[in-house]
Formats: structure tokens, sequence, C-alpha cells
């Protein structure tokens, strides 16, 4: 069956428009994708550190602060669509905060998770299909994503040949972070999960480069090595991805939080 695509052209363009106006003033997450990286906290600000990061002013807030557990839907029976290939993660029925058939993929078991919708959700406008030629570029941010958070939850270093196959500067943005959260004793924690919801703009894709969307859900955080993370709710989390296509392999080129991906 021909997966449906609700992504439209005004929808897409409407949401790029928003992403070229950023200004800064929102407050994300310390492991959030930055340009900028931000700085891991240091004992005198723990597990709830924020920082600045470039955001965009959107008309509409309501799918951004959308609690993702609020309304459960069954995933349509019999659809099909675009899948992963076999070789990313092992295949499982759902995740937390996915209400729509599709293929989900659990990349480590602390809980990271990816999922392709292969439907609309009528509670979360942030959800779309993807058509097959979205693959292969999905599939390297992904694996980019992985790299980074295997990286957060255990060694805190860019040393993973990972880092090298799928971005283009080998994940140097991340090195001073790292760093500083080895030194002060944190670890990264996936706490109650982190779902990547990535979509391409199919109108913004070339041979060569590729705008990525992903409405995440996320509970995330740094804390001390020897403490247990506060569980929470999983909560939108918006971010951007150029991809270029480098030596045959799709690498990402810059990553940065952007509100206006989650509608």
């Amino acid at each position: 069956m021909k997966p449906t695509v609700f992504r439209t052209a005004t929808a897409i363009t409407a949401v790029l428009m928003l992403a070229a106006c950023s200004n800064s003033g929102n407050q994300v997450t310390p492991v959030s994708f930055d340009t900028i990286v931000p700085a891991a906290p240091t004992t005198s600000t723990p597990a709830t550190a924020t920082t600045a990061a470039a955001t965009t002013t959107v008309q509409t807030t309501v799918a951004a602060t959308l609690d993702p557990t609020t309304t459960a839907m069954s995933p349509t029976e019999g659809l099909t669509g675009p899948m992963f290939s076999d070789a990313l993660g092992v295949k499982v029925a759902t995740a937390p905060g996915i209400h729509t058939a599709g293929d989900t993929r659990q990349l480590l078991p602390e809980g990271l998770f990816v999922h392709l919708a292969w439907e609309s959700d009528p509670n979360d406008f942030s959800v779309f299909s993807p058509i097959p030629e979205d693959i292969p570029i999905l599939e390297a941010y992904t694996n980019a994503s992985l790299a980074y958070y295997r990286a957060f939850t255990t060694t805190l270093n860019t040393e993973a040949p990972e880092f090298g196959q799928y971005f283009l500067d080998s994940g140097r943005k991340y090195e001073a972070n790292f760093d500083q959260a080895r030194r002060d004793g944190y670890i990264g924690s996936l706490g109650n999960g982190v779902v990547l919801r990535p979509y391409v703009l199919g109108d913004q894709r070339s041979d060569t480069t590729a705008i990525v969307l992903d409405c995440s859900l996320k509970d995330e955080s740094y804390v001390l090595a020897n403490q247990q993370p506060e569980l929470a709710q999983l909560k939108t989390s918006g971010g951007i991805a150029t991809m270029v296509l480098s030596e045959g392999q799709w690498k990402v080129d810059k990553i940065t939080t952007e509100t206006a991906a989650c509608l």
C-alpha cells in the first residue's frame, strides 16, 4: 500500500520560513543538539541547568506544549509504509508517546527510539509521514543521533567511529560539553525515554543536500553519576538539521534547536 503523505507544500514552506527567522530567548535542556553547544552542568548547576538557544516566535504553540501521553490512539491495523533498513535498531510495536502506525525502532535499551509515521495524528500536527526517497537521509540523521546519545549515556566523548561517519565535523562541537560533564562527575540519562520523529522537507531536498525537522519527545538530562534521574513526562523538543551528501554518505552538517519544528 502506498503511504499517505500528509505533508503539504504550504505547511512545509511556513515551517521553513519560521525556521529562517529565528532569534534568541527560549530555554532548552543542556543536551539538545545545538550549533552552539550548551555548557555541561557543574556541581553548582545540576541536572536542571538550562541554556539559551536559537528559537522562533510561533503564532500557535498548542502542539509544542502538548503532553504526548494525554490521548492514546490505536495504530491503524494493516497500514504499511516506508521503513528503515534492517541494520537500524530493533523493530518494536510502539514507543512512549507514539499513537500512529509506522516503523518504530528501539535504538538503545536505555530508552532511545525513532518513529516513522505512516498516518497523521489528529492530536499532534507535528507528525508527518515520509516518502521512500527520504529514508537514506532519515536513517543517516538517526544514526548521527544514535552516536550522540550512546556517547551521552556512556563515554562522554566523540571517539566512536560513528561520529566521523555521520557528522561532517566528526562531532567536534560536542567535545567541550562532554569534557566538562565528565570532569564534574555527570553522565547523561534518557529518563523516561527519547523518541525521535524526524521528517524531510521535501521542497528543500536536492541531490546533495536536505533539511530534516524533528519534533522529538524527550525526558533527558545530565545527572550525577551516583544518582538516579528524576523521571518526568516526555515533552516535545524541536530540532532542525542540514544534511549533506559527502563521499556517498549522508552526514549532519549543522544541527540546532528549532521550536518551529513542533507545530
